[in-house]
Protein backbone atom coordinates (compact mmCIF):
# COMPACT_ATOMS: atom_id res chain seq x y z
CA UNK A 1 0.00 0.00 0.00
CA UNK A 2 2.74 2.29 0.86
CA UNK A 3 5.23 0.81 -1.48
CA UNK A 4 7.66 -0.85 1.21
CA UNK A 5 9.13 -3.98 0.19
CA UNK A 6 8.31 -7.01 2.17
CA UNK A 7 10.08 -10.26 2.01
CA UNK A 8 8.17 -13.61 3.78
CA UNK A 9 8.99 -16.92 4.88
CA UNK A 10 5.82 -18.41 5.12
CA UNK A 11 5.54 -20.89 7.96
CA UNK A 12 3.03 -23.79 7.76
CA UNK A 13 0.46 -21.80 10.00
CA UNK A 14 0.01 -18.50 8.40
CA UNK A 15 0.83 -19.39 5.00
CA UNK A 16 -1.88 -18.11 3.46
CA UNK A 17 -2.24 -14.64 5.11
CA UNK A 18 0.50 -12.67 3.20
CA UNK A 19 -1.37 -11.22 -0.15
CA UNK A 20 1.30 -8.35 -2.37
CA UNK A 21 4.18 -9.04 -0.68
CA UNK A 22 7.29 -8.47 -2.49
CA UNK A 23 8.72 -11.80 -2.52
CA UNK A 24 7.50 -14.52 -0.77
CA UNK A 25 10.15 -17.64 -0.26
CA UNK A 26 8.74 -21.05 0.68
CA UNK A 27 10.40 -24.36 0.47
CA UNK A 28 9.13 -27.25 -1.07
CA UNK A 29 7.39 -28.97 1.67
CA UNK A 30 5.91 -25.57 2.89
CA UNK A 31 4.47 -25.03 -0.83
CA UNK A 32 2.76 -28.42 -0.57
CA UNK A 33 1.42 -28.22 2.56
CA UNK A 34 0.70 -24.30 2.88
CA UNK A 35 -1.52 -25.04 -0.52
CA UNK A 36 -2.76 -28.82 0.71
CA UNK A 37 -1.50 -29.93 -2.88
CA UNK A 38 0.35 -33.06 -3.76
CA UNK A 39 3.15 -32.82 -7.01
CA UNK A 40 6.23 -34.33 -7.73
CA UNK A 41 9.71 -32.70 -7.20
CA UNK A 42 10.77 -30.44 -9.88
CA UNK A 43 12.79 -32.49 -11.75
CA UNK A 44 10.02 -35.35 -12.35
CA UNK A 45 7.08 -33.06 -12.34
CA UNK A 46 7.36 -29.97 -13.25
CA UNK A 47 3.87 -29.26 -14.42
CA UNK A 48 2.45 -29.90 -11.09
CA UNK A 49 4.82 -28.36 -9.48
CA UNK A 50 4.57 -24.97 -11.64
CA UNK A 51 0.71 -25.60 -11.34
CA UNK A 52 1.38 -25.27 -7.87
CA UNK A 53 3.11 -21.59 -7.80
CA UNK A 54 0.83 -21.14 -10.48
CA UNK A 55 -2.19 -21.34 -7.71
CA UNK A 56 0.49 -19.40 -5.34
CA UNK A 57 0.81 -16.68 -7.33
CA UNK A 58 -3.26 -16.25 -8.05
CA UNK A 59 -4.30 -16.60 -4.20
CA UNK A 60 -1.31 -14.52 -3.08
CA UNK A 61 -0.24 -12.09 -5.68
CA UNK A 62 3.55 -11.94 -4.88
CA UNK A 63 5.78 -9.77 -7.16
CA UNK A 64 8.39 -13.06 -7.19
CA UNK A 65 7.87 -16.09 -6.18
CA UNK A 66 11.35 -17.69 -4.90
CA UNK A 67 10.78 -21.34 -4.01
CA UNK A 68 13.89 -23.13 -2.09
CA UNK A 69 14.26 -26.97 -3.65
CA UNK A 70 16.83 -28.49 -1.77
CA UNK A 71 19.33 -31.08 -4.04
CA UNK A 72 17.25 -29.23 -6.64
CA UNK A 73 18.41 -25.74 -6.49
CA UNK A 74 16.15 -22.80 -6.39
CA UNK A 75 12.69 -21.59 -8.46
CA UNK A 76 12.15 -17.75 -9.21
CA UNK A 77 9.07 -16.41 -10.85
CA UNK A 78 8.69 -13.14 -11.61
CA UNK A 79 5.46 -11.64 -13.70
CA UNK A 80 5.94 -14.98 -16.73
CA UNK A 81 9.50 -15.26 -16.50
CA UNK A 82 10.30 -18.34 -14.65
CA UNK A 83 13.98 -19.43 -13.54
CA UNK A 84 15.20 -22.94 -12.66
CA UNK A 85 18.82 -22.89 -10.84
CA UNK A 86 20.49 -26.01 -10.03
CA UNK A 87 22.09 -26.71 -6.55
CA UNK A 88 26.23 -26.09 -6.84
CA UNK A 89 27.87 -29.39 -5.87
CA UNK A 90 29.09 -29.14 -2.58
CA UNK A 91 29.96 -31.00 0.49
CA UNK A 92 27.28 -30.71 2.72
CA UNK A 93 27.51 -30.85 6.01
CA UNK A 94 24.68 -29.29 7.83
CA UNK A 95 21.67 -27.64 6.21
CA UNK A 96 20.58 -25.48 8.98
CA UNK A 97 20.23 -22.10 8.41
CA UNK A 98 19.75 -22.32 4.82
CA UNK A 99 16.69 -21.28 4.55
CA UNK A 100 17.56 -18.58 6.72
CA UNK A 101 20.59 -17.40 4.44
CA UNK A 102 18.41 -17.50 1.48
CA UNK A 103 15.89 -14.93 2.88
CA UNK A 104 18.36 -12.91 4.36
CA UNK A 105 20.15 -12.63 0.28
CA UNK A 106 16.90 -12.32 -0.82
CA UNK A 107 15.71 -9.40 1.52
CA UNK A 108 19.02 -7.57 0.35
CA UNK A 109 18.32 -8.05 -3.11
CA UNK A 110 14.69 -6.62 -3.17
CA UNK A 111 15.74 -3.90 -0.88
CA UNK A 112 18.31 -2.77 -3.74
CA UNK A 113 15.76 -2.89 -6.53
CA UNK A 114 17.51 -6.44 -8.03
CA UNK A 115 15.59 -8.22 -10.70
CA UNK A 116 14.24 -12.16 -9.78
CA UNK A 117 17.11 -13.85 -11.32
CA UNK A 118 20.15 -12.95 -9.81
CA UNK A 119 18.25 -12.68 -7.04
CA UNK A 120 17.53 -16.51 -6.61
CA UNK A 121 21.06 -17.06 -7.97
CA UNK A 122 22.62 -15.23 -5.20
CA UNK A 123 20.72 -16.24 -2.28
CA UNK A 124 21.27 -19.66 -3.77
CA UNK A 125 24.73 -19.32 -3.84
CA UNK A 126 24.74 -18.23 0.19
CA UNK A 127 22.46 -20.83 0.42
CA UNK A 128 24.77 -23.41 -0.90
CA UNK A 129 28.01 -21.84 1.53
CA UNK A 130 25.98 -21.93 4.81
CA UNK A 131 25.12 -26.22 4.10
CA UNK A 132 29.22 -26.33 4.29
CA UNK A 133 29.57 -25.54 8.20
CA UNK A 134 27.90 -27.69 10.87
CA UNK A 135 25.20 -25.36 13.39
CA UNK A 136 23.16 -22.26 12.19
CA UNK A 137 26.24 -20.08 10.90
CA UNK A 138 27.29 -16.98 9.13
CA UNK A 139 28.67 -16.78 5.55
CA UNK A 140 31.38 -14.62 5.38
CA UNK A 141 30.85 -11.51 2.45
CA UNK A 142 34.23 -12.02 1.17
CA UNK A 143 33.31 -16.15 0.65
CA UNK A 144 29.82 -15.07 -0.84
CA UNK A 145 31.24 -12.35 -3.22
CA UNK A 146 33.95 -14.80 -4.88
CA UNK A 147 31.39 -17.54 -5.59
CA UNK A 148 29.62 -14.60 -7.48
CA UNK A 149 32.36 -13.42 -9.14
CA UNK A 150 33.32 -17.54 -10.17
CA UNK A 151 29.44 -17.66 -11.34
CA UNK A 152 29.35 -14.53 -13.20
CA UNK A 153 27.36 -12.75 -11.17
CA UNK A 154 29.37 -9.69 -10.44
Amino acid sequence: QRGIPTVVDPKKKNFLAYRHCTLFKPNLKELREGLKLEFGAPDADRAGFEAAVARLREVLTPEIVLVTLSEYGVFAQQQEQKIYLPAHLRTISDVSGAGDTVISIAACCVALGQPAAFTAALANLGGGLVCEQVGVVPIEKRLLLAEAEAAGLL
